[in-house]
């Protein structure tokens, strides 16, 4: 029964943590499940991993309806509950119908030997769902132990050793063209609707030098592209200095590896340095695109939020991105927006939709609202409604659609008519059963080409002719619908 199962909620530093854990089960002999089509239960897998989240109260609801799923599918497993839930929570999950073993972010990087461990320990007793199977592994007792004591004073795993090297090309993984790359853990900044902070601790960072490496390991892998990702990498180095030095890392891997093309997850507004802006500038292969952690533009909200900046800085921060040379269809900007935050007025919100109709960017992740225990926004008045912050959360949600087919339709009607192109346009591997080749351009314009009319492979850069748009049937994405131009193809 060396066959196993992970199952990633949350954010791509915690699907970075699971990539890391498969690794390590198959450098031990284990192998994927995958299951087969019409079948509900396996007799064949040994271990399921659930890699929670913990963000709102409906995230860890979600890991505890999981883990009963895969018990019920999977009789004959071990139920193993890690991420920030687990480190978080871990009682109410070592309580939960079909958990066995509960492990915090504190142990991550022990989780393969603390199961495996357990696991012999416990190989002549029958396994069931019941509660009392289950057991918490680690350092982490106690949800009161973990109130009592600031994550500052706990102890937290240093990012320092070959747990973290990145794993490429996993059996039976999704074989994406693009790596992810943690470089930091933690956040030190406490928002007042966030738990974050006490799942993964204080800010840490992996030294540069040991991220050289582990570009140049990728690289010689074959991998073009590598996302710099953690919990907020803005924080980049404040471990070691008194100031962040993300712009510093970037140049530094821009300077010392053949990497292709470099991207970064979520900065705050203030986070985009002038020296991230020199780069991006001077740097093609710094890829023309930022993810922007907004949550509001409303100076108001924000206090209320505890962030750590203003409307002023938002609109000079999205101005100056906008002004900076691109490829065709210019530096593309998603930003994160929560509707209904207590406190939020009618008033607020129009002032919200407003500003944000005004201010340059591509696209808006909206999410509304949603409580989680423990935080201070949980105690500040004037809740708004749950039917108000989904109301609110539509609104944006149609105000992103719409900005984001006119960004596309601009691009294809460039190059309507013209010789001009989308260039470095780097595909992925096509889902089966689908005809169309998946790809992104350096400015993260998505791209999809018929299969029946190329013989690219995943992982080559071509440059592309746009022909249509393709929205498709919920109406939240878009694509354009593109040839490969000979010539540069072949």
């Amino acid at each position: 029964m060396k066959q196993y199962v992970v199952k990633t909620l949350g954010c791509k530093a915690n699907l970075y943590d699971s990539q890391i854990i498969e690794s390590e089960l198959q450098k031990r002999g284990w192998t994927p499940f995958t299951r087969a089509e019409g079948s509900l239960l396996s007799e064949d897998v040994g271990l399921c991993i659930i890699n929670s989240c913990s963000v709102t109260d409906e995230a860890d609801r979600q890991t505890r309806k999981l883990a009963k799923k895969l018990a019920q599918e999977n009789p004959h497993s071990r139920v193993i509950v890690t991420g920030c839930g687990a480190e978080i929570d871990p009682e109410t999950l070592a309580q939960s119908p079909g958990v066995h073993f509960v492990i915090g972010n504190q142990n991550k990087d022990q989780l393969i030997d603390l199961v495996l461990g357990a696991v012999e320990q416990k190989n002549d007793v029958a396994i069931t769902s019941d509660i009392q199977s289950s057991k918490l592994l680690g350092t982490v007792k106690t949800y009161k132990e973990l109130q009592s004591k600031h994550p500052v004073d706990r102890e937290w795993p240093a990012l320092i050793d070959s747990f973290l090297t990145p794993p490429v090309h996993l059996e039976g993984h999704s074989d994406k063209t693009r790596s992810f790359l943690k470089i930091q853990e933690g956040c030190n900044s406490f928002c007042t609707y966030c738990i974050i902070p006490y799942g993964r601790g204080p800010s840490r960072s992996i030294r540069p030098r040991e991220i050289i490496q582990q570009v140049r390991e990728l690289v010689s892998q074959g991998v073009r592209e590598v996302v710099l990702t953690g919990t907020n990498i803005g924080d980049y180095g404040l471990d070691w200095s008194n100031t962040p030095v993300l712009g510093d890392l970037i140049q530094l891997i821009l300077d010392e590896t053949s990497l292709e093309r470099l991207r970064v997850s979520s900065l705050d507004p203030t986070e985009v340095t002038p020296q991230i802006f020199e780069l991006m500038r001077n740097s093609p292969r710094f890829c023309a695109h930022f993810h922007i952690s907004l949550q509001s533009p409303s100076s108001k909200i924000l206090r209320l939020m505890k962030r750590r900046y203003s409307y002023d800085e938002v609109k000079a921060c999205l101005e100056k991105i906008a002004a900076l040379p691109a490829p065709l269809g210019g530096v593309f900007v998603g930003m994160d927006v929560i509707t209904g935050f207590p406190g939020e007025s009618e008033e607020d919100f129009e002032w919200t939709y407003q500003a944000l109709s005004e201010l340059p960017w591509a696209r808006l992740h909206v999410f509304p609202y949603s409580e989680r225990k423990g935080t201070p926004a949980t105690r500040l008045p004037n809740s708004v409604p749950q039917s108000v912050r989904v109301q609110r959360a539509k609104r944006l949600n149609e105000l992103s659609m719409k900005r984001l087919v006119s960004h596309y339709q601009r691009v294809l009607d460039a190059c309507k008519g013209t010789k001009d192109s989308v260039s470095s346009v780097l595909l992925e591997k096509a889902t089966p059963g689908w005809n169309w080749i998946p790809g992104y351009s350096s400015n993260y314009l998505r791209v999809l080409i018929d299969s029946k009319t190329i013989s690219a492979q995943r992982n080559e850069v071509v440059s592309i002719q746009p022909l249509d748009l393709m929205i498709d049937s919920k109406g939240n994405d878009v694509a354009l619908i593109s040839k490969i131009i000979p010539s540069v193809h072949e």
